[in-house]
């Protein structure tokens, strides 16, 4: 069953799950500076799903493309706006796989927040004018955003500053520099403190590190957050599906300590552990450290790397271990 926690391929499990839905295409300018044409997904005349990664995923920018510091998220706002255009105002937002760590701010200048640094300039639409930004003007804010019901679907559930937060866990993985993950986190933090036109969106929600606080960002905007994962295998009829199984296979690249945090694989336990039905877990690698934790939500861990020898291995010859690891499993649980 294809499933999906609000990153790459979210818009595709829906797809699937809803037959009536119908894809719009939308000439955006993605995270890397070029025009691409991407797609958001129409459910009915109201709702409309929109995929953060289309736009602004890791996969833009892996070969070509700005630095960090000048990567911005303005290209969402640009596919909310298509969204509200064409009539929406029930929308839900996956994030997800996002090369982007601006706190949202590119998303909101693309909605009308005015943002200017200690001269009265406008700052520019990405990281580097975060770290410049010194006053903030809400009167602009597109007006329909008021009259829209927007749902957060979030991949993972970090706060937006701190040791857990967006940049301290992400911020790597796009190209951080660490000797810069405090200057940015503190600068998330300013940043969030400027943006009191909301009192109700927290930093310490679960969901407002999301995509390198996007999260944050449309909570400011009115948007709820929720779970990715667990929203996605209710649209998609999960629990329904896993009944009366005897066994539930989930699985991702690597299991590690976020595994459980608000990934698809522990919501897929969660549901699966509700009906009775064990949960096994085969990744690409796992990290031992996490090895207790993980073995305490599933019933059974395969390693891909482990069998192989090496992660080169696992990857060179992926279906020859994912079939050994099924029958390790149908061995253990189903003979």
């Amino acid at each position: 069953m294809p499933l999906a926690d609000g990153g790459e391929g979210t818009l595709d499990c829906l797809a699937l799950a809803h037959p009536s839905a119908r894809r719009v295409h939308a000439a955006v300018v993605a995270v890397h500076g070029q025009p691409i044409d991407a797609c958001w997904l129409r459910l009915d005349d109201q709702t409309a799903v929109i995929e953060s990664a289309e736009v602004l995923g890791l996969p833009r920018v892996e070969r070509s493309g700005p630095a960090v510091e000048r990567r911005g998220s303005a290209s969402l706002a640009e596919m909310i706006r298509v969204a509200l255009d064409a009539g929406c105002r029930r929308l839900f937002l996956a994030l997800g796989g996002s090369a982007t760590n601006d706190c949202g701010i590119g998303l909101l200048q693309g909605l009308g927040l005015i943002c200017v640094d200690a001269q009265g300039r406008r700052v520019t639409p990405d990281l580097a004018g975060l770290l410049s930004v010194e006053r903030v003007d809400a009167r602009a804010l597109d007006s329909r955003l008021a009259q829209a019901q927007m749902t957060v679907l979030c991949d993972v559930d970090n706060p937006l500053c701190g040791p857990a937060g967006a940049t301290a866990v992400y911020g790597r993985q796009k190209g951080l520099a660490e000797a810069d993950a405090r200057r940015v986190d503190e600068a998330f933090a300013r940043f969030a403190a400027l943006c009191n036109f909301n009192p109700a969106a927290s930093v310490d929600a679960p969901g407002a590190g999301a995509a390198g606080g996007l999260g944050f960002a449309l909570a400011l905007l009115g948007a709820r957050l929720d779970s990715g994962a667990t929203r996605i295998l209710e649209l998609c009829g999960f629990a329904s599906q896993v009944h009366g199984a005897r066994l539930a296979v989930t699985g991702e690249g690597r299991a590690d300590g976020q595994t459980l945090h608000g990934k698809l694989p522990a919501a897929v336990a969660r549901s699966s552990e509700a009906a009775g039905v064990p949960v096994a877990l085969v990744a690409g690698g796992v990290d031992e450290q996490a090895r207790p934790a993980l073995s305490q939500r599933f019933a059974a861990l395969e390693s891909l790397t482990d069998a192989a020898g090496s992660a080169q291995s696992a990857m060179d010859e992926a279906p020859r271990w994912l079939e050994q690891a099924g029958a390790a499993l149908a061995e253990r649980f189903l003979r």
